[in-house]
């Protein structure tokens, strides 16, 4: 029983030494209301990229950073120095704001890896390529997932103006528009060369015919 115990009370001590050791959060953070908190903290995984907190419930009620082109900065807090409490993080994003589905974006401005100290840098993400962003009632919200270099991060939704989902989609038009362009061109080659080749073929028949 005694020992039972002891692995019992070790084990909780090992879980509450983890949530009070590390930690880092990107702010304005998913789900969060005001200053976000150590509590506050996820931990992003491959399966759960914004760790615990409900997408769907709080993706339209969360502060948005509205993009400057296809750019935005946030800002990271640690609560302890190393890098269980980096400043330096990666980013992934999600355009349906549904959560489910992340691709790389890049982060042009980082945190430190390790810091010495506790307190808050800005971090510049940019945005995929052609990144529209369709999430929220408005369709027009992103979800990006933050980790730091300690494993520890959340999400933040991120908002694309008019202007940026306009050339968002003009960008996809004319790409679009760029396939058609050369699917038409080489329909064009081939008739082209059909019809020298019919015109030789006609030729070489009236040859036949003088001959």
């Amino acid at each position: 029983m005694f020992f039972n115990k002891s692995v019992l009370v070790s084990i909780v001590a090992a879980g509450l030494s983890m949530q009070v050791s590390a930690h880092a959060i990107i702010a304005p953070a998913l789900g969060v209301s005001g200053t976000p908190v150590r509590n506050d903290v996820q931990r992003p995984s491959a399966n759960s990229e914004c760790g615990n907190v409900n997408v769907a419930s709080t993706i339209n009620t969360s502060t948005a950073i509205t993009m400057t082109g296809n750019t935005f900065t946030a800002t990271v807090t640690n609560f302890n120095a190393g890098t269980d409490g980096s400043r330096q993080v990666t980013a992934k994003v999600d355009a349906t704001g549904a959560g489910k589905t992340f691709v790389a974006a890049t982060v042009t401005e980082n945190g430190d890896k390790s810091p010495t100290n506790v307190g808050s840098q800005q971090v510049t993400v940019q945005m995929p390529a052609g990144a529209k962003c369709t999430g929220g009632t408005g369709k027009d919200l992103c979800l990006v997932s933050f980790t730091t270099a300690g494993g520890f991060g959340n999400c933040v939704v991120v908002k694309q103006g008019a202007a940026n989902n306009a050339a968002a989609t003009n960008n996809n038009a004319a790409a679009t528009n760029n396939k058609a362009n050369k699917a038409g061109k080489q329909a064009r080659s081939w008739g082209s060369r059909a019809a020298r080749a019919a015109r030789a073929a006609e030729e070489s028949e009236e040859i036949d015919e003088l001959d």
